[in-house]
């Protein structure tokens, strides 16, 4: 039978204080390398995002001009007003197929 305060005793206390001391160096270190992963991600993000952003915005003035120009064109037979009216509906409708559709995927998505 062991007695409080022997040798083993001791033994035992000092490897379960080294094994909580090596767990806090080893999250330590995964941590350190979650930060590193990180931060490597970042660095290129800061250029990759705002360029996304600057050729989501050349794509909208694109398409803006794509339905103007449709409309200038459906303007020969149904007037100005008529023809840029008709060039909104069908991009609206356009939009409402591909959100219809974006919204039966997620309904589709397992939960």
């Amino acid at each position: 039978m062991r007695q409080v305060g022997s040798r083993e005793d001791q033994s035992l206390r000092a490897l379960i204080a080294r094994l909580i001391d090596e767990t806090k160096a080893y999250a330590k270190a995964e941590i350190g390398v979650v930060k590193a992963t990180a931060m490597a991600w970042v660095s290129p993000a800061k250029i990759a995002v705002p360029l996304i952003v600057v050729a989501i915005l050349l794509l909208q003035a694109a398409l803006t001009v794509l339905v103007a120009a449709l409309g200038m064109t459906l303007a020969v037979w149904l007037g100005t007003a008529g023809g840029l009216a008709v060039g909104a509906v069908i991009v609206l409708a356009i939009a409402g197929l591909l959100a219809w559709i974006a919204i039966s995927r997620f309904s589709k998505a397992p939960r």
